[in-house]
């Protein structure tokens, strides 16, 4: 009986201190969400897609990215480089499959501080489905991207984690000055993106970025086309899901695209790259 009793007090103790542990928790976490300061950026993108054959196409991305510091804004020191590669299958038209791998470069938030390692890589591998839907003078896009990261922070002796990244964007190129996308035209694009992530250590932080990113474009000629524009973007930081990020990037991006068949064997370039 006395062995009952003990049980039953140790019992009630662990699971009083564990409220106790709870309360306090919860004092500390904020009853509302929190924005951080603004920040800034800018975000430059150059992006290749190589026509290996009718169906086969190489995709290569290079990204340059500045973040704005005290100094100056925007274009303050460096963020980070984007090395992005795939294989693109175009299943028809309208729909088209990407993999491949990722190698991102960030640099230190604190050049020159000893707590901070000036590089560090961080490794992905990623897959795309792309949605394509002609409209009389315009395109409208549905572009599913997964992303496997493998990242850890700055930070010396940080751990590295895993996650998994869920995009879903909607974009449109809409003509301002011609009735259909040809060279010489002046082109609208609304662009919105959702990013959710998942791994072990989100614990109550899934939404990490809302994109909104608007810009105006140029096609140059058959080949090349140009865009620039400014985005707003918020999420949840990682380790406290009730601080929101508050960024805006300037971007711009170029856009070039060869075809390596031979010439007797092209077809007519079909609209979903258009």
């Amino acid at each position: 009986m006395m062995r009952l009793k003990l049980g039953t007090a140790s019992f009630a103790l662990t699971l009083f201190l564990m409220f106790l542990v709870t309360a306090n928790a919860q004092e500390d976490r904020p009853t509302e969400a929190i924005k951080q300061p603004l920040s800034t950026a800018a975000w430059n993108g150059f992006y290749g897609k190589f026509r290996i054959s009718d169906k086969i196409f190489w995709d290569a991305q290079f990204h340059y990215r500045r973040v704005g510091n005290e100094s100056a804004d925007y274009f303050g020191q460096m963020g980070q480089i984007y090395n992005r590669h795939a294989i693109n299958y175009l299943v028809n038209e309208r729909f088209s499959v990407s993999l491949g791998p990722v190698l991102r470069l960030n640099f230190s938030p604190d050049p020159g501080n000893p707590e901070f390692e000036s590089l560090v890589l961080e490794p992905r591998i990623w897959h795309e489905y792309l949605f394509a839907m002609p409209l009389t003078k315009s395109m409208i896009y549905h572009r599913i991207r997964i992303e496997h990261r493998w990242s850890r922070s700055n930070a010396v002796g940080a751990d590295w984690i895993f996650r998994n990244r869920w995009r879903y964007k909607f974009y449109m190129n809409i003509p301002l000055n011609n009735d259909k996308l040809a060279p010489g035209t002046i082109f609208f694009t609304p662009d919105v993106e959702i990013i959710m992530q998942n791994g072990k250590k989100v614990v109550d932080s899934p939404l990490e970025d809302l994109r909104i990113n608007p810009s105006i474009g140029y096609i140059i000629n058959p080949r090349i086309k140009i865009t620039a524009g400014m985005m707003y973007t918020t999420g949840q930081t990682l380790d406290a899901g009730y601080l929101y990020t508050n960024r805006w990037i300037f971007r711009t991006n170029a856009y070039f695209s060869l075809d390596f068949r031979k010439k007797e064997s092209r077809v007519p370039r079909t609209r979903l790259f258009d």
